[in-house]
């Protein structure tokens, strides 16, 4: 669609990394309160030029050319001693259905969080959860009733009411830390810290 046209420079930084990617790391990170070490990232334009659409997904005739990422995968450690963090997003739909999917195992069980795309900021994931050798099993969580529902949370806990929090702004420069890392795993090859 051309309104998303700002998301084909790189230099724009607005793109799968930082947006989807970002939200669902940032989430990651804030469930196991642990950032991550020893990121080895691979970043890849795999659609270099685009076709423009409109609304409906029906194709403009133009393409435009674009040098944003648009495969991120990234493996990396817990800094807390929790684990092994393997994220891959890539763009468009699943064919298979699993738009976000998202398997947390432990030791005692598992945790799966399912959605219908990768914006798991604005697409609320279905939970499930599996104990010893029993099969995924629902697990009832408050239901958003559109996108916008994280968004009045946020607004909620900005004012003080109800049980949310507000990302601090030294928390938004730590996330942007990783994304630097991530970038620079990618481009050098290395594994890559941010804190």
């Amino acid at each position: 669609m051309p309104s998303y046209t700002y998301m084909h420079p790189v230099e724009n930084g607005a793109n799968i990394l930082t947006i989807p990617f970002g939200h669902a790391v940032d989430a990651l990170c804030y469930v196991f309160s642990s950032e991550l070490r020893s990121i080895s990232a691979v970043l890849s334009n795999r659609y270099p030029e685009l076709e423009l659409v409109d609304e409906n997904y029906k194709p403009l005739g133009e393409k435009k050319a674009k040098t944003s990422h648009d495969f991120v995968s990234i493996t990396a450690e817990l800094i807390n001693g929790g684990g092994n963090v393997d994220v891959t997003y890539a763009p468009g739909f699943s064919r298979t259905g699993r738009d976000f999917y998202w398997e947390i195992i432990g030791s005692e069980g598992t945790l799966v969080l399912e959605g219908p795309n990768g914006h798991v900021q604005m697409f609320q994931p279905t939970v499930k959860i599996a104990l010893g050798q029993e099969g995924l099993k629902d697990v009832e969580v408050e239901k958003a009733e559109d996108p916008s529902f994280n968004v009045g949370r946020a607004w909620d806990a900005w004012a003080g009411e109800g049980k949310g929090s507000v990302t601090t702004w030294e928390e938004a420069v730590v996330r942007h830390k990783m994304i630097e890392a991530i970038y620079r795993s990618a481009e050098k090859g290395t594994k890559e810290d941010y804190v």
